[in-house]
């Protein structure tokens, strides 16, 4: 994929999957496993990061796939300075991004995690005659919430069972790494969670005074150019996600003044170009996903319009049925009535009025 196909592909799909695309690099999320030392995972520097890639979902239940945007990625796992054992140990690490508050989460990760542990025992099958000898590679759990909700912790499955205090040590148990953005100290997100920590911060900030917001802009886009040049990808990637965070979280009004802030934040000549190559990439997006929305409304409109007009015909029919003579005046304010839930309060009330001034037919316009 080129870089303006990336590019593109964030700012289209923003909304449901802006995040998830990030994470599929995988320094952004070692920037995020470096915010969660705390947590216990003494191993961050046994993980090859640079060599992770993603894993396709096919395990995931279909039942979930409506409330989850997960992801699988796998990397290299050995420890520094040391042989590295043939066959390589790989890491898996499943990233559940949450929007909200998820009562189940405890069993849908339990549910992950062991269909990733059945994919390895397929895949090994399909190269040996037994399971003798097998060793299943491990599985790092994340939950990653982006919510305003209050959500201090996943929970454990025990928790979801009734007398589960009595059935704790006979009841699967993962202990997921859990990142709460909201709670996340903003200090932490700046000098512990690397480049992609510092997006974190702006997302963090997304409904922050118009003055505080550019502020924060201006800061982590500037800070953003002091990355490596071997990792433009990456530099365009974050920005474009800045880029679709304003479009989408700011209010208009605001727009024109935030895109300069950050081309004015940007200071090298060939980091300004290829800030106008991604602007233009996404004003091209954000013009087609117009045009979509256009004729989906129109679609609606449409839609709205067969119904009007039905709506109408049978008043109409049942009109004529009661009621001898219809005046003009009447006719005139059922064709002008725009509103199904009038024209539908007149249809009901015609089914038992003794006349015509009972049913109440008036023009709204």
């Amino acid at each position: 994929m080129t870089i303006k196909q990336r590019i593109r592909e964030i700012i289209r799909q923003f909304k449901e999957n802006g995040l998830k695309l990030l994470l599929e690099n995988g320094l952004n999320v070692r920037d995020v496993l470096a915010l969660l030392q705390s947590q216990s995972i003494p191993f961050l520097e046994w993980i090859d990061f640079k060599r992770m890639v993603r894993v396709p979902v096919t395990f995931v239940l279909r039942d979930y796939r409506h409330v989850e945007a997960d992801i699988v990625l796998r990397a290299p796992f050995h420890r520094p300075g040391s042989r590295r054992s043939r066959p390589a140990i790989m890491i898996y690490i499943l990233i559940e991004h949450q929007s909200e508050p998820d009562a189940l989460m405890p069993l849908r990760l339990l549910e992950y995690v062991i269909q990733i542990y059945k994919a390895q025992v397929r895949d090994w099958l399909r190269h040996h005659k037994s399971t003798a000898g097998i060793r299943l590679q491990p599985v790092l759990p994340l939950v990653f919430y982006t919510g305003s909700q209050r959500w201090e912790s996943v929970g454990r499955l025990a928790d979801l069972v009734a007398f589960g205090e009595m059935f704790g040590g006979r009841t699967p148990a993962l202990d997921p790494l859990f990142l709460n953005l909201a709670v996340a100290p903003p200090d932490d997100l700046e000098s512990t969670g690397g480049f992609f920590g510092w997006v974190l911060r702006l997302v963090q900030e997304r409904d922050a005074k118009p003055e505080e917001f550019k502020r924060q802009i201006e800061r982590v886009v500037e800070h953003l150019e002091t990355m490596p040049a071997k990792e433009q990808m990456r530099w365009l990637e974050l920005l474009s996600y800045i880029r679709a965070l304003v479009y989408n979280q700011r209010p208009s009004a605001e727009q024109t003044e935030l895109h300069e802030a950050i081309e004015a934040s940007v200071h090298t000549t060939q980091h300004r170009k290829e800030i106008k190559t991604m602007f233009e990439s996404g004003a091209d997006v954000l013009r087609e996903e117009g045009r979509k929305q256009g004729r989906k409304q129109g679609r609606k409109e449409g839609q709205r319009e067969g119904e009007l007009r039905s709506q109408r015909k049978s008043l109409l029919r049942l009109l004529h049925s009661r009621f001898d003579d219809i005046p003009a005046e009447v006719l005139a304010a059922i064709e002008a009535t725009d509103s199904i839930q009038l024209l539908e309060t007149w249809f009901d009330r015609c089914l038992t009025a003794g006349s015509l001034d009972e049913i109440g037919i008036v023009s709204t316009k």
